[in-house]
């Protein structure tokens, strides 16, 4: 289903009626965006699709409590939030490096010639690690809003704090980034523009 004929108002309504296929459209529209905040959070590419996973069983079950005051999208960052809580809680729960996140996933739906599109995946990996060097909390608001394509009310809810909070840690985040870009050589190539952050 393309944006054109995609009316997220009527297939909420519908499923929350209990037509299963509507919300089947609903999921297949969010879990990409769902799976790279589970990421950003839990730093392990498995969990994140098992995270992802248990929070749209969650959302089908409770659908009828959404009352369309907030977006969908971030009502499903809150249920994220709350699952991602729950794991954190488990005795062997654990977390992996950021590097240990890393795959050639980007590299293989490029619409880019290979030679471009890995030298692209090359500088995304690097800014990554750079992103990766900054204090947690800074950490997360950048890669939610960069990597995952977050708006800043749906990173609010994965991360459960203000908003205020969200725009202040995203700026000092995005000051620090540039210190530290200037002492990594970050873009060797030049091609400052590849990488989509500021």
């Amino acid at each position: 289903m393309n944006a054109a004929t995609f009316d997220e108002r009527d297939l909420i309504s519908r499923a929350q009626q209990g037509e299963a296929a509507a919300f089947r459209l609903l999921a297949e529209h969010h879990s990409r965006r769902l799976c790279s905040c589970a990421l950003t959070l839990c730093r392990d590419a498995h969990l994140a699709e098992d995270l992802a996973q248990e929070t749209l069983l969650e959302a089908w079950r409770f659908l009828t409590r959404f009352d369309g005051r907030s977006q969908f999208s971030t009502w499903l960052y809150g249920i994220l939030r709350h699952r991602y809580l729950k794991h954190l809680r488990r005795p062997d729960s654990t977390r992996l490096s950021p590097l240990d996140t890393s795959s050639s996933a980007d590299l293989q739906h490029s619409e880019l010639p290979p030679p471009e599109a890995a030298e692209r995946l090359e500088d995304s990996l690097r800014l990554r690690l750079v992103v990766s060097q900054l204090p947690e909390e800074h950490r997360q608001v950048i890669e939610l809003r960069f990597f995952a394509d977050c708006n800043l009310d749906e990173i609010a809810a994965t991360i459960g704090c203000p908003l205020g909070t969200v725009k202040s840690r995203l700026h000092h985040g995005l000051r620090k980034l540039r210190e530290m870009s200037l002492n990594v050589n970050l873009f060797p190539r030049g091609r400052e523009s590849s990488v989509r952050l500021l």
